[in-house]
């Protein structure tokens, strides 16, 4: 009896590990809407959603057939999704895409590469920074520093685009140099957008983190 009583005992939170779980993964399906491309070490593309970052581990919602090239991704029909895992060591890329209902957004004034060219003052959720944004032969490209986060050093961004107007940037660290170089000990991937104010030098938008999304602006400076 007691031998019983102990299996059900370690059982019992076993049991309400794995019902939160499904609840979790119900919930990221229901809620999740593509917002993401993936991109593999092997050269598959993926539509996804509800991305969740955990360490090396990368939880998200996604197609469950990957596209050949990133064109055919962008312009393939929504089919059968779900939960996926994702070693961040086999991610060569996450790029954010469009929402269909920003896409539909009547045309007016949007800022250029040239307007987005400068050095800013950044506030990420309340973490100051500095942004140095240039551009060459039509690409814009950049870096970021926090002087009181890790080493203070400069990172350089990744996948830095302009798309309708506004800015999409990455900043990340997912190999072991990274970790070292910036002295954190754990992977990260930040997904930032924005758009330049026409009313001011100033750039306002949204990051996400760990599944979060935080406010971020910039103020140019130069």
């Amino acid at each position: 009896m007691n031998d019983n009583k102990k299996k059900k005992d370690l059982l019992a939170p076993l049991a309400g590990g794995a019902l939160l779980f499904l609840a979790l993964i119900v919930l990221l399906i229901a809620f999740s809407s593509y917002h993401a491309l993936i991109r593999d070490s092997d050269g598959n593309f993926y539509r996804a959603g509800a991305l969740f970052i955990a360490g090396d581990a990368l939880v998200c919602v996604r197609d469950t057939s990957p596209y050949a090239t990133r064109q055919e991704a962008l312009d393939g029909r929504e089919g059968s999704m779900g939960l996926s895992f994702f070693s961040m060591k086999r991610i060569d890329f996450i790029e954010m895409i469009q929402d269909q209902e920003e896409a539909a957004l009547p045309p007016g004034w949007r800022p250029t590469l040239q307007d987005y060219v400068g050095d800013y003052t950044v506030n990420a959720a309340g973490n100051r920074g500095y942004l140095s944004l240039r551009a060459g032969k039509g690409a814009i490209y950049g870096a970021i520093r926090f002087p009181e986060w890790g080493k203070g050093a400069t990172e350089y961004l990744k996948n830095v685009r302009i798309a309708d107007g506004k800015i999409y940037f990455i900043r990340s660290a997912v190999t072991s140099y990274e970790r070292y170089r910036l002295g954190v000990r754990y992977n990260f991937v930040q997904v930032y957008t924005g758009e330049y104010r026409r009313s001011g030098n100033l750039i306002r938008g949204f990051y996400t983190v760990d599944g979060a999304r935080k406010p971020w602006s910039a103020v140019k400076t130069r």
